[in-house]
C-alpha cells in the first residue's frame, strides 16, 4: 500500500470556510505537528477492519509519504520516521503521475488519507492523483479490461460535518458516577440565543464554582471557546456569541469541572456497500493535559503483560465509555461517516458530592487525532512497559535531562519521534515517546520535560489491577 498522507491540522476550519491556514501561527503548527502523521506508517495497521486490512505484513505501509510545504521540509529525522518520504504536492503529483496503475498487486494501490476529509482535501487529494489518471489512459492498450480509479475514498462532507459539530455531540453528553447510580444525561446546554446562553451559564455556575466554558459549534484543540467563572458575560464575549449567532450558528454551554483523568478513544467505522457497517475499537490512549485542559501527549501500554497478550492494554474504568462511544459510532455510520473517529472522554470530581464521575464522551473527532498517532507508538513497546508520548517545548527535551541526577536512567528511555529541522530552523515543538516499566520513574520524566503544570494521568500505572480512586 502506498499512503498519501495529508496533514491538514486545521480542517475543521476548512470545514467552514475559514481562511486559517495561511496564518503564521498555523503554518507553524502544520510545519511542525504534520510530519508526525509519518507514524501511522510504523503501525502495521492490524487492527481489525481499518485502512489495509487483507494485506499480507510485507505489502502493508510498503511506502508512506506526508505532504509538506517546500519552505517547510523536515530534516534531522528520527528512526521512527526515516521510513518517510516528505514531498511537496508538485513533487507528489510527479511520483503518481510516473507509475503506473495497472498493476493487479493491491500492494501497488495508493491510498490518500487527509487528518480529516473537508471540501478541500478531496480536491488536493484528487488534483494529484488526476494526474496518474491521465497517464494511465495514455498507457493503456486495448487488451486491458479495467482500470483502477485514483483511491479518493472520502465519506460525505455533509456527514463529517455533522458528527464533528457539538449539535451531534450533545446527544450524546452523559456522566455516570463512578461508584454509585448517578446520572446526567445532559451535561451541557447547546444554545441559539444569548437569553439561552444566559440561562445555561447560571445553571453551570450552581452546578460548579470553577465556572464555564462556552464551545463553537465546530470546535477542537481548545480553539474557538470561551471561558470564566462570571455569571455576566463581557462585551467581547457578547460580540463573540453575537458573530455566530448571525450565522445561525450553535454554541455549547458546558460547566468548567476539576479533570481527574481523560482518556481518547479511537474507532475506525468500515463502509460496506453490501451490509451493514462495522464498527472496530482500535484503542484507549489516556490524555497528559496542562491547567487549561490543553493537550501536551497520550499514554499507551504493551499489549503484553508478564510476557502474555491481553486485548484490553487499558483501565478497565474506561470500559464503560468504549461502550458508549460504540454506540455513537453506530449512529455516525447511520448518517453517512466513515474512516476514523476519535472520542474523548473524562473522569472528574463532582464539585456536588466531591466523588469522581465518568463524563462518556465530551468531545467527538471524525478524523485523525494526536492519540490514534500515539497508538501507532505502542509497536515499540516491550512487555510490561508503558509510553507517553509527549508534545514538548523547545529545547526542553535536551534540558531535562542535562542535569537529571534523581532518577536513574537505566530504565527510562527516550525515543524522538518529530524532525529535528524545520524548513533548515531548529523546530519550536518536539515530540518524543518517553517509554519505562516503572510508573514511578516515567511519571518523574515526564514531568521534568513538561514541567509540574501538567495533568499526568493517575492510572499511568504498568499494573492495572489497582482501584481509582484509592480510598
Amino acid at each position: 500500500m502506498k499512503r498519501i498522507l495529508l496533514p491538514n491540522l486545521f480542517f475543521e476550519e476548512e470545514l467552514q470556510s475559514i481562511p486559517t491556514t495561511g496564518s503564521p501561527k498555523a503554518q507553524r503548527l502544520v510545519a511542525e505537528l504534520g510530519p508526525v502523521m509519518g507514524l501511522l506508517g510504523i503501525d502495521d495497521g492490524s487492527h481489525n477492519g481499518e485502512d489495509g486490512a487483507g494485506l499480507s505484513a510485507n505489502n502493508r505501509n510498503k511506502r508512506t509519504i506526508v505532504v509538506v510545504d517546500q519552505n517547510a521540509r523536515p530534516g534531522l529525522l528520527p528512526p521512527a520516521l526515516q521510513h518517510v518520504e516528505f514531498l511537496t504536492i508538485n513533487e507528489l503529483a510527479d511520483a503518481v503521475r510516473n507509475e503506473s496503475r495497472v498493476p493487479s498487486d493491491p500492494a501497488d494501490l495508493w491510498q490518500a488519507l487527509p487528518w480529516g476529509w473537508s471540501e478541500t482535501a478531496i480536491a488536493t487529494l484528487s488534483h494529484v492523483l488526476a494526474g496518474q489518471l491521465s497517464h494511465d489512459r495514455q498507457v493503456l492498450n486495448s487488451n486491458a479490461l479495467e482500470m483502477r480509479a485514483p483511491d479518493i475514498h472520502a465519506p460525505d462532507i455533509d456527514a463529517v460535518r455533522l458528527i464533528n459539530s457539538r449539535q451531534f455531540q450533545s446527544q450524546f453528553d452523559s456522566a455516570i458516577e463512578m461508584d454509585g447510580t448517578g446520572r446526567i444525561d445532559a451535561f451541557g446546554t447547546l444554545c441559539r440565543s444569548e437569553a439561552e446562553v444566559q440561562t445555561a451559564i447560571e445553571v453551570a455556575t450552581r452546578y460548579s464554582p470553577r465556572g464555564w466554558v462556552i464551545k463553537a459549534d465546530l470546535s477542537h484543540a481548545s480553539r474557538n471557546r470561551l471561558l470564566s467563572t462570571a455569571v455576566e458575560l463581557r462585551p467581547e464575549q457578547l460580540a463573540w456569541l453575537k458573530s455566530r449567532f448571525e450565522h445561525n450558528e450553535y454554541v455549547y454551554v458546558e460547566p468548567w469541572i476539576e479533570r481527574i483523568s481523560e482518556c481518547g478513544l479511537q474507532f475506525f467505522v468500515t463502509q460496506s456497500e453490501s451490509a451493514e457497517p462495522r464498527i472496530h475499537f482500535i484503542g484507549a490512549a489516556e490524555m497528559v493535559t496542562d491547567d487549561a485542559g490543553q493537550y501536551r501527549g497520550s499514554v499507551v501500554h504493551s499489549t503484553e503483560t508478564n510476557g502474555r497478550p491481553h486485548d484490553a492494554p487499558h483501565h478497565q474504568i474506561w470500559q464503560p465509555a468504549i461502550n458508549h462511544c460504540s454506540k455513537i459510532a453506530e449512529a455516525a455510520a447511520a448518517s453517512g461517516y466513515f474512516g476514523h473517529v476519535g472520542f474523548d472522554c473524562m473522569m472528574f470530581l463532582c464539585p456536588r458530592q466531591n466523588r469522581p464521575w465518568l463524563r462518556l464522551s465530551h468531545d467527538i473527532n471524525g478524523r485523525l487525532t494526536m492519540g490514534r498517532v500515539a497508538l501507532a507508538l505502542k509497536t515499540l513497546l516491550k512487555p510490561n512497559e508503558t509510553g507517553v508520548w509527549l508534545h514538548a517545548a523547545e529545547n526542553s527535551l535536551q534540558q531535562s535531562w542535562k542535569d537529571f541526577d534523581d532518577i536513574p536512567l537505566y530504565d527510562v528511555r527516550i525515543e524522538r519521534t518529530s524532525p529535528g529541522l524545520i524548513g533548515g530552523k531548529p523546530a519550536k515543538t518536539e515530540t518524543a515517546f518517553v517509554v519505562s516499566g516503572n510508573s514511578e520513574h516515567l511519571n518523574a520524566a515526564c514531568r521534568r520535560i513538561l514541567g509540574q503544570s501538567v495533568r499526568l494521568p493517575t492510572l499511568m500505572k504498568t499494573g492495572r489491577e489497582e482501584r481509582f480512586p484509592p480510598r
